[in-house]
């Protein structure tokens, strides 16, 4: 029997993109982009990691996990849910094996997801409710909000107040306020890209002191990340429960993402190949040094709107 000999033509007549797919495309990926990087960082702070965990994760989960998922415009990438469980996993570790372990952790979460598809677990994923998964949103939004509170307005929980860091709440409310205000306008796809610039713009322009930046949490090396191995001697019996948490938690948020976001060709979106797409990520993710990812409800809610 000859076997059919690949013709270069006919694949490229089947796959091209026109022009106005293109600027389409263009369109949802430039302000989604520019939005991960402050989003996977602020990942990174509330897993109580280096920043530089994040925004790898950002970089390198929404390609691994584009390449497999079912649910085409769900983008898989740092998530505040994921961010927080695996921060609770890693609290009691020392604070020199903490990137480590975070690495180790991303690795299994994204094994055990992939052994997930492969055993079609995903038909389960239905017996979770609408009311649990926004209980469960709503939950994680609180804790994000309280946690953060200190840092938006420079006050400590013993009450000190630093009269100078009374920039950081006007920087993170006009942020907010670009934000919103933005919505309901013809840049509303480029709302967080501006609410990003326009106040980084002014601390730089301004040589404004008295607002904590990046890099005053963790060094960020200017470079693309690079192959890390697991540290296999940091893995215990917490850290590998840890993992599955971790795991069950990404998945049950991608199954209420892929709900969000149906295909616009019509086709059925497949709960297994949706774990399969968010177990690379996670893999591509802890093999670059980055940190767990998921299907992420605000970057697809971007992306969709965009």
């Amino acid at each position: 029997m000859q076997r059919p000999r690949f013709d270069l033509r006919s694949w490229w007549a089947a796959n091209r993109v026109d022009g106005r797919t293109l600027r389409s495309e263009a369109v949802a990926g430039v302000p989604g982009a520019i939005g991960s990087v402050p989003d996977g960082m602020a990942a990174s702070v509330l897993a109580g990691v280096n920043p530089i965990h994040g925004l790898y994760a950002s970089l390198v989960g929404p390609i691994a996990g584009g390449l497999f998922s079912s649910t085409r415009l769900m983008v898989v990438t740092t998530t505040s849910a994921a961010a927080l469980a695996a921060g609770s996993v890693l609290a009691g570790v020392p604070a020199q094996d903490r990137s480590a372990a975070l690495l180790l952790l991303t690795l299994l979460a994204g094994a055990l997801m992939v052994v997930a598809s492969i055993l079609r677990l995903g038909r389960y994923v239905r017996f979770v409710s609408h009311s649990v998964m926004m209980g469960f949103l709503t939950g994680v939004a609180a804790n994000i909000v309280l946690g953060q509170f200190g840092d938006l307005t420079g006050m400590t929980g013993e009450g000190d107040y630093a009269v100078t860091r009374a920039w950081s709440v006007l920087v993170g409310l006009a942020a907010m306020a670009l934000v919103v205000g933005l919505a309901r306008t013809p840049l509303s796809g480029y709302a967080a890209v501006v609410a990003l610039v326009v106040p980084t713009a002014a601390l730089a322009l301004g040589d404004i002191d008295g607002v904590t930046r990046v890099g005053d949490v963790g060094d960020i090396p200017s470079s693309l990340p690079t192959l890390a191995l697991p540290r296999l001697g940091l893995l215990t019996p917490d850290l590998l429960l840890g993992a599955f948490a971790v795991a069950v938690i990404v998945l049950v948020q991608g199954a209420g993402v892929s709900e969000s976001a149906p295909n616009e060709d019509g086709s059925r979106s497949d709960a297994n190949g949706d774990f399969l797409g968010q177990g690379m990520g996670n893999l591509a993710a802890g093999l670059l040094q980055g940190q767990p990812v998921g299907g992420s409800v605000g970057q697809t809610a971007l992306n969709v709107k965009a």
